[in-house]
């Protein structure tokens, strides 16, 4: 990731969270010419559409007057779009893996490709899964590429 997209996601959390919101991630995919910036926010409330709207329109304004003053974060076009995590919520740090120990979750992996199981914890770096066949794997967490809660 370059310094500026992780700049960027540390600015991004910072005005969701002055906006009364839990930052949850934030992701950025690019392809065919466009980039998609996701936020995904939550709060003890809940989410609703006016609240991605807020947070929509903050990060919006906040990308507009960057790139009119020089910072490039996107070649081409981008769009930008605040959900709430869901029910399949997105598991970005450490600490969410921590708080959803016990639960099921779908991982990609390196080197394993993907994976299914129950998060049994997450310390020292390590996240230990008991996989769908049974077996307890501890995983980099590093290594890990993509995890969500599985439904």
């Amino acid at each position: 990731m370059t310094s500026k997209l992780a700049n960027l996601k540390k600015d991004i959390s910072r005005i969701a969270e002055e906006s009364g919101y839990e930052c949850v991630g934030v992701d950025c995919v690019s392809g065919g010419g466009r980039s998609v910036l996701r936020v995904f926010i939550d709060s003890l409330e809940g989410i609703g559409h006016e609240d991605c709207e807020r947070v929509s329109r903050s990060v919006s304004q906040y990308v507009d007057r960057e790139e009119s003053e020089g910072t490039k974060f996107f070649s081409g076009k981008y769009f930008i779009e605040v959900s709430s995590p869901g029910v399949e919520r997105p598991l970005f740090t450490k600490e969410h893996y921590i708080r959803f120990a016990g639960a099921r979750v779908n991982l990609r992996v390196k080197g394993r490709g993907k994976m299914s199981g129950v998060i049994l914890s997450c310390e020292n770096g390590v996240v230990s899964l008991r996989a769908d066949d049974g077996e307890e794997i501890g995983l980099d967490f590093e290594d890990i590429t993509r995890g969500n809660i599985a439904f």
